[in-house]
């Protein structure tokens, strides 16, 4: 890559502006562009693709085809996503820059707030949730209610991700800037849905491909210096190294992520911005949010999605590659030899004592024959309403594709109530293989017992967190 496709026409000064910047989904945002390929197989569904960002420094480059805004710090990019083999796989990469072209930034800055509706300064949004990690300038009330919208909406439907992000950041290796270089996930319109990476970097594993992104690529370098003086480019490898600092030795607790903002806070306050940006959000309301300082100057300005990048819908995406079907023995009292080496993979150490007797144990691990019958409407009153109409089905005699079915209604009502829950991954597996299996095959009586213990613990989750954010 040359540094000829990158030509600037004007850039921002560098502010300092220390954010949370989450990206729940990636792929709903860019349109579906790819289902992408991992280890030369090919994916047929991507589960999650969560971007988040500790912010510290942003800005604007002005191009000849349209603004570009730049936030650089720590970022990750976490995958959760099924090959077509059927095996499900967590990939992640490390980032310290986000390139939003105009058009990408302003379609994450035009959804609607889904909560946090009289706060201009804290955007939680499903397709973008932008925290200033400097909140000391909040009302204690203001606090409280950010503090549960977010634990609700943010850290505990992610927590696996922060978790795995903030472990990541701990390590001596990562996120060295001065060893590594760069780490760009871009919307460029010259580099779209690209990772860009610096020649420097020993990235043998890291340019793997994985799902969700069109490429991973050298060329960080090229824009780097294509785009930045050396002295400003010295002043955001400083900011990108004491965020390092910062992030790997604060204290947070796991149950409570809201802890991590909490105690960065200490060390990355700017009240200068703090005062100067609260100035201008007490601005007329206009249909963009704010999200970025460096994008307020365009803020009544909307730039429209081109043609070049055509949306697409997931259903679209993921019906473009084919799945392979895992077939059982057909008859009554098949032997589901298959289905029981994948829960014994699914369940592992879930505390299933089973019986010496072994025919006993041939007896439970086999599937009946069964009518097909349609399934009940599913309530959509409640979580909690919701799992124990997905155990009812368990319970009764409907075959494995329609348990699967029920698995899947379950999942995106579940969304409606809160935009992640961290077993919404692991009932998307558990639908995606009961779908395969033959129609009119019952669940094994082992099989039962396993999977309503599963959704009993959904349960009691759903249950516990409601009294954590609601004492």
């Amino acid at each position: 890559m040359t540094t000829n496709l990158f030509h600037k026409h004007k850039i921002t000064p560098p502010i300092t502006n220390n954010i949370l910047f989450v990206i729940p989904s990636w792929s709903e945002v860019l349109g579906y562009p790819t289902l992408g390929k991992y280890a030369n197989h090919d994916i047929t569904k991507i589960l999650t693709d969560i971007i988040i960002f500790f912010g510290g420094t942003e800005l604007s480059i002005i191009t000849d085809k349209g603004t570009l805004y730049c936030i650089f710090g720590l970022g990750y990019y976490y995958t959760k996503f099924e090959l077509k083999s059927g095996r499900y796989i967590i990939d992640s990469r490390q980032l310290n820059g986000l390139l939003l072209s105009d058009f990408v930034y302003d379609y994450i800055a035009t959804s609607p707030n889904i909560t946090l509706e009289n706060d201009q300064d804290v955007v939680y949004t499903d397709k973008v949730v932008k925290v200033p990690i400097d909140l000391s300038f909040k009302s204690n009330t203001a606090l409280t209610f950010i503090k549960g919208a977010l634990m609700r909406n943010l850290f505990i439907p992610y927590k696996d991700s922060f978790l795995e992000m903030m472990n990541t950041i701990k390590k001596n290796d990562s996120y060295n800037i001065n060893e590594d270089g760069y780490m760009l996930l871009s919307t460029h319109w010259d580099c779209y849905n690209k990772i860009l990476i610096s020649s420097k970097m020993n990235y043998a594993k890291y340019i793997n491909p994985t799902a969700g992104i069109n490429e991973i690529t050298t060329g960080a370098d090229d824009f780097i210096k294509a785009s930045f003086s050396n002295s400003k480019i010295m002043d955001i490898e400083k900011n990108i190294s004491q965020l390092k600092d910062v992030y790997s030795i604060i204290e947070y607790d796991p149950m409570y992520l809201f802890s991590i903002i909490e105690n960065a806070s200490k060390y990355l306050r700017n009240p200068e911005i703090r005062l100067k940006e609260q100035k201008q959000l007490n601005r007329q309301k206009t249909q963009k949010q704010s999200i970025l300082i460096s994008a307020e100057k365009k803020i009544n300005t909307l730039t429209q999605w081109p043609s070049t990048f055509r949306r697409k819908t997931k259903e679209e995406l993921e019906f473009s590659i084919p799945v392979i079907n895992h077939h059982l023995n057909e008859g009554n009292n098949v032997s589901t030899n298959n289905l029981n080496s994948y829960q014994s993979d699914l369940y592992n150490n879930e505390g299933y004592n089973t019986p010496k007797n072994e025919d006993f144990v041939l007896k439970t691990m086999r599937s009946n024959f069964v009518k097909s019958k349609p399934l009940p409407q599913i309530p959509t009153t409640s979580i909690k309403d919701i799992l124990l109409y997905l155990k009812s089905i368990i319970k009764e005699d409907y075959d494995m594709p329609s348990i699967g079915i029920a698995l899947e209604l379950a999942r995106d009502n579940l969304r409606k109530h809160a935009l992640h829950l961290n077993y919404m991954w692991e009932m998307s597996k558990l639908a995606n293989f009961y779908k395969r299996q033959n129609p009119n095959l019952s669940l094994s009586k082992k099989d039962k017992f396993l999977l309503i213990e599963k959704v009993d613990d959904w349960i009691n989750n759903a249950h516990k967190n409601m009294i954590r954010l609601n004492p």
